[in-house]
């Protein structure tokens, strides 16, 4: 979470974050790497799929924002609290539920969109680290964006209004540990 030590007013400046620290959909568009196969990705599976496939690649190389993925949420073995590291025991505690449906649903379009950037954009990181990294390293991708991810009008070419967007310092805020 965030506090205050003495008063704010409105319009009072707190904080700026570069652009260029920004993880958007915009940046991952100008991957000169990735661009053009996260483009067509965004237009078969939406701007969620091709900025997964972005931090995925960044998680998976020594990158400049590394300080930065190293504060994004990780798999722990005793404790997994995103339902997309759940095992099938945890998930089948919410049959019956919307919840259910919603986590299946989520749950297939992270594995389709792992085996879609395995076999296109990110095949390269598959020969470098294996498929089981990739497939986590796109899992955790999406539990960074599902729980920190804000909607932003990039404005860039092909980047539409309401695109998510990963935030150094802002995407903490909303969090009390």
């Amino acid at each position: 979470g965030l506090y205050f030590t003495e008063r704010v007013s409105d319009g009072d400046l707190l904080f700026a974050v570069p652009h260029s620290a920004v993880m958007s959909v915009e940046a991952a568009f100008a991957d000169p790497r990735l661009g053009t196969g996260l483009a067509a990705l965004s237009e078969s599976d939406g701007d969620r799929a091709a900025l997964a496939g972005f931090v995925a690649s960044k998680l998976l190389a020594s990158d400049a924002r590394s300080p930065y993925l190293a504060t994004l949420p990780a798999r722990s073995a005793v404790d997994p609290q995103h339902m997309l590291w759940w095992g099938r025991d945890e998930v089948s505690l919410l049959e019956g539920t919307g919840a259910h449906r919603e986590c299946l649903r989520l749950r297939e379009e992270v594995d389709e969109v792992a085996v879609t950037l395995s076999g296109d954009t990110l095949q390269s990181d598959v020969g470098r680290c294996g498929q089981q990294a990739v497939d986590e390293a796109v899992r955790a991708a999406y539990v960074s964006i599902l729980s920190r991810a804000f909607t932003i009008d990039a404005g860039g070419a092909g980047v539409g209004a309401g695109a998510p967007a990963l935030i150094p310092l802002l995407d903490t805020m909303q969090h009390s540990a």
